[in-house]
């Protein structure tokens, strides 16, 4: 049957007016985001989103794009954390949609690039809604109910955690595939270039945004194909292999890339984790209530969704029907695996619940649409819910009444360095150098925490620590947080091991962010030739972040990045390091600290490959920068080159 779908909005294009009130409610909630007075100048100032992982996405996102204009590969190697660390798309995967917000926001460090993008993204949800009703088979006025839905889903607390933690690649992914599935109903039933070309720019955007969703569909298409393969010609095979290929052989250039440094991920793929026993992970139903609890109308929506499925199956649109229930149920299922596999993240099920939900949202629109038809009260209850929308999204006052009503969770986005945060940024321009390291102390959670990503570009300066509060990958071996350096207590830490730690970092200075590490750094000493002691560290400012205090130490010792031998450290960026008047040491080389990273080539070309040199007292897992050298060179540059 080739014949398309009727009922839509090119039949009834009344119901494109209602559509648009619903996107342009949605509007009215994303702007809400970034000040409750909604103006569009607060999304295009230059003030950074530094609620959650905003920042580290904005960070890696300029980091990114600035790589790829150079390269096209938004692999490198920044020097300016934990002695130089490697950003690639499996540490901080999520900062894909940051890059391609930053190349169209222009080149350097622009803020309003990315919360332009973060809006655009948003007011994209009900429109994919509507499209994935469309692709369900259902006409254009349970369509439109379809995007009300999907935007009462989209400001739910479970998805607005989401939001608030910048996961907007498991968002997008997400959301791509929702509007997928339904549509490859579609074109089982409708085969033509137009599902043919709504698939394969799905499945691009769903690969980009987050590969290991689509891998997850994986299953669905193979039943899909066995399904339905052997009613249909060779065009049509022809057809679908194209939408595979064309979601994965654009992406390859990055996923190549998520292949070779899939080593960075936590936990390890070294780590045996046996699976946990099937009666943990059918659970009870009390955990299945879980799942709905931060969905709205939490488990009575799936119920109504399942009456819509129902209603669609006898409607004819059977492979939508049944391809949306097995998504959801496998989505349900890697839910409950994921809350019963050790080392996975508590949030991880609140996270793939919604899309479960999403999968749903058309049935569920459709069983609510029928039942309203029959009361002769459809056309009228879908303008009603999008006026009703239109209002939360617009109208709403002090304290957001309607939106608390209709269970939407609006509340602005941190934006902004503040006073204190500031002050800091201003003392670090003002009393330290770029000729060494700033240690920073991360101390646990703190509104807006994860500011600190941002430092090198507000200040200029290199740190170790700040990067990610969350990250365990081994180039963060060398962070103080909570008062332990590298993993152990700073308390039990020497003197002269403190000093041989500076050294082999090269640190100049510590934020101290608790009072027991300004203490104990306080009272580190060197002891000379004579064997009298001289303090290491002496305060230079103090301040307060969130009531807490912070304490700004300068340490008495030579600022070097040079370990081994001699050299001048000219710049050092995510581009190239370059080092003038470089002599060796008597053994022919020179040692430098900075983290080694398979890629980085000296130049001039007529030097061997980079070394690596190990520490026995810091024991870091990831050893230094060794080159080997014949004798004095007047200029070495290390370039990252994309092996």
């Amino acid at each position: 049957m080739d014949d398309a779908p009727t009922g839509g909005f090119r039949e009834q294009p009344v119901w494109l007016v209602a559509a648009a009130v619903v996107v342009v409610a949605q509007a009215g909630l994303a702007l809400g985001l970034f000040g409750t007075g909604r103006q569009w100048a607060a999304v295009t100032d230059d003030r950074p989103i530094v609620s959650g992982r905003h920042p580290l996405h904005l960070y890696h996102g300029t980091l990114g794009a600035a790589a790829f204009r150079d390269h096209r590969n938004a692999t490198c190697y920044d020097p300016a954390f934990q002695a130089g660390y490697p950003k690639t798309p499996v540490f901080d995967g999520g900062s894909r949609p940051a890059e391609l917000f930053a190349l169209a926001g222009g080149t350097g460090y622009r803020p309003a690039a990315y919360k332009t993008g973060v809006l655009v993204f948003l007011m994209l949800i009900p429109g994919a809604f509507i499209a994935a009703a469309r692709g369900a088979g259902l006409p254009a006025g349970p369509a439109v109910l379809t995007g009300c839905f999907g935007v009462l889903l989209a400001w739910c607390p479970a998805v607005r955690a989401m939001l608030e933690d910048g996961q907007l690649d498991l968002l997008g992914a997400g959301l791509a595939a929702a509007v997928f599935v339904p549509w490859l109903g579609r074109y089982a039933r409708y085969p033509g270039p137009e599902p043919c070309l709504v698939l394969a720019g799905l499945a691009l955007a769903g690969w980009y945004a987050h590969p290991l969703v689509w891998v997850g569909l994986l299953p669905v298409m193979l039943v899909f194909y066995l399904v339905f393969a052997p009613h249909h010609g060779p065009g049509w095979h022809l057809g679908l292999a194209g939408v595979v290929s064309f979601g994965v052989v654009p992406n390859a250039w990055w996923l190549i890339d998520w292949k070779n440094y899939w080593w960075l991920q936590q936990p390890s793929s070294s780590d045996h984790i046996p699976l946990p026993p099937w009666e943990a992970v059918l659970g009870a139903p009390a955990d299945y209530a879980a799942l709905c609890a931060g969905l709205p109308g939490g488990a009575v929506v799936p119920l109504v969704a399942l009456g819509g499925l129902v209603l669609l199956w006898a409607g004819g649109h059977r492979a939508a029907a049944w391809l949306s229930l097995l998504t959801a149920v496998l989505a349900v299922c890697a839910a409950r695996l994921a809350a019963t596999w050790p080392r996975v993240p508590p949030e991880v099920p609140t996270r793939v619940a919604p899309f479960a939900l999403a999968l749903l949202t058309p049935a569920a629109a459709f069983g609510v649409w029928e039942v309203m038809r029959r009361a002769r009260a459809g056309g009228a209850g879908v303008a009603l819910c999008a006026a009703a929308l239109f209002l939360v999204g617009w109208a709403d006052g002090p304290g957001a009444p309607l939106a608390n009503l209709a269970g939407v969770r609006t509340q602005p986005f941190l934006l902004g360095l503040t006073p204190e945060q500031q002050r800091l940024v201003d003392a670090l321009r003002e009393h330290t150098t770029p000729a060494a390291r700033i240690l920073w102390e991360e101390a646990g959670e703190r509104p807006g925490g994860n500011w600190s990503v941002l430092l090198p570009l507000y200040t200029g300066r290199a740190f170790l620590g700040g990067l990610d509060t969350d990250s365990e990958i081994d180039h963060g071996y060398c962070g103080l947080r909570n008062q332990c350096l590298s993993g152990r207590p700073l308390a039990e830490w020497t003197d002269k091991e403190l000093s041989e730690f500076c050294r082999w970092y090269n640190v100049g200075w510590v934020v101290c962010r608790t009072p027991g590490t300004a203490e104990r750094w306080a009272r580190c000493a060197e002891v000379n030739e004579r064997g009298e002691k001289r303090p290491l560290a002496r305060a230079v400012a103090r301040f307060t972040e969130n009531g807490q205090p912070v304490v700004l130490l300068a340490l008495d010792r030579p600022l070097t990045f040079v370990l081994d031998g001699r050299a001048v450290l000219e710049s050092a960026d995510a581009k190239r390091i370059v080092l003038t008047n470089v002599e060796p040491n008597a053994l022919g080389y020179v040692d430098l600290s900075f983290h080694h990273f398979e890629g980085l080539h000296p130049h001039p070309s007529y030097l061997p490959p980079l070394l690596k040199c190990s520490n026995p007292v810091t024991r870091d897992p990831v050893d230094h920068i060794r080159i080997w050298m014949p004798g004095p060179v007047p200029r070495i540059v290390l370039v990252w080159e994309h092996p």
